[in-house]
């Protein structure tokens, strides 16, 4: 058991350190924690690292295991040296390849506690199932950030129940309540007063659904000429979704901003956000959305439905239903008082749910826990499935 008075050592593995909804939450939450009683360090797999920088000015250590081939398997060797010399108390890993390497190299060199997280809700597909269903023995717990994904993991992944914990993600809210550049940013965009701006953030890749995205909003912008399309991310779909907003004649209407920092400013500039993902786990833009009280036309697939309400809080459709997605856009720019509405819900529900430090607090909670050093008035392990 280790003392109360040392400082917890906690090594977060991730794939990569590219722009991404579990990289924005680490980068969100990590600093929030107390200095004199914890440490953490973060680590991608990848030499993708983007974020890198982000995360050394607010003071957490940033390390990188260089892969840069699928062969290079030498970086199970690497993650060995580096655990053995940081000694972290907690190893918390993240998405597949982090996860399965993780865990396998944490027991190995005898970590404590090991801690998976899984972000995704039915994705997981031939090795990368397999492996993650073998691997589940050697954690002490896998972390999730929905109800949704908690039932997901238990059936789809064999997770036991007693091992899953919920931890919903975390928004620095103020960040989102600030408006004030609104005007500035929508005129950097080229959208007029009067212009309905849609905007996406997220990574521009397949599975993200974005072509679907913008077909939708092309067979809109015949209805309604007044709209516009912003999309902030990367990705290797980013020359075929060019190529298909140049074929279907709407090049001046969609503009494809690249990776974007300034999320929140990005947000108050929009009239709407819209979310095709053809698979989810839980996903953050959905909250970030909302929290700067935007409403969200989304797939219902994953764990969206359990941030986006249907009619609540935004509008949700069937997955690669490109006219279902067109309609919703005509109709929700169309209806202010609409627009009003779902916004402000959602606002609220981020304040109740996903505030950053009930995040902060909740992984606190979860790390005494599994260190056997909780207070004796800990919530976590009636936390623990709350989902059953």
């Amino acid at each position: 058991m280790i003392s109360p008075t040392r400082k917890i050592k906690v090594f977060h593995l991730i794939t990569s350190l590219e722009v991404g909804g579990a990289q924005r939450g680490l980068l969100l939450g990590l600093p929030r924690f107390d200095n004199e009683k914890y440490e953490h360090a973060v680590c991608s797999i990848t030499d993708r690292m983007q974020m890198a920088d982000q995360f050394r000015k607010v003071g957490v250590e940033v390390h990188s295991l260089g892969l840069s081939r699928k062969t290079d398997i030498g970086v199970a060797l690497r993650l060995r040296s580096l655990l053995k010399d940081l000694r972290p108390d907690i190893l918390h890993t993240y998405l597949l390849h982090g996860n399965v390497l993780g865990r396998v190299v944490g027991r190995l060199v005898g970590v404590p506690v090991i801690i998976g997280s899984e972000r995704t809700i039915g994705q997981a597909r031939g090795w990368g199932r397999l492996a993650t269903k073998l691997t589940n023995p050697l954690t002490d717990a896998v972390e999730v950030n929905s109800e949704i994904g908690a039932v997901s993991i238990s059936q789809d992944l064999g997770v036991p129940r007693k091992k899953i914990e919920v931890v919903r993600s975390g928004l620095d809210l103020e960040a989102y309540e600030n408006h004030a550049r609104r005007d500035e940013i929508r005129t950097q965009l080229g959208a007029l007063s009067d212009h309905h701006l849609i905007v996406y953030v997220g990574r521009l890749r397949k599975v993200k659904g974005v072509e679907f995205g913008i077909r939708s909003f092309a067979s809109a912008i015949t209805r309604n000429p007044n709209l516009r399309f912003v999309l902030a991310g990367e990705g290797d779909q980013l020359e075929r979704l060019q190529n298909v907003a140049s074929g279907l004649g709407i090049d001046e209407y969609v503009l494809f901003l690249g990776v974007q920092n300034d999320i929140p400013g990005l947000l108050s500039a929009a009239d709407s956000v819209l979310m095709p993902s053809l698979t989810e786990g839980f996903p953050r833009t959905a909250i970030e959305a909302m929290a700067s009280g935007k409403p969200v036309i989304a797939t219902n697939v994953g764990g969206t439905s359990e941030a986006v309400i249907d009619e609540k809080t935004g509008l949700l459709v069937g997955s690669r239903d490109v006219q279902a997605m067109s309609n919703s856009i005509i109709r929700l720019a169309g209806d202010a008082d609409l627009q009003k509405r779902l916004g402000s819900a959602g606002r609220i529900l981020c304040t109740e749910k996903y505030s950053a430090d009930q995040y902060v607090s909740r992984l606190d909670e979860m790390y005494r826990f599994y260190l056997g050093v909780a207070d004796e008035t800990s919530s976590i392990h009636s936390a623990s499935g709350t989902f059953l």
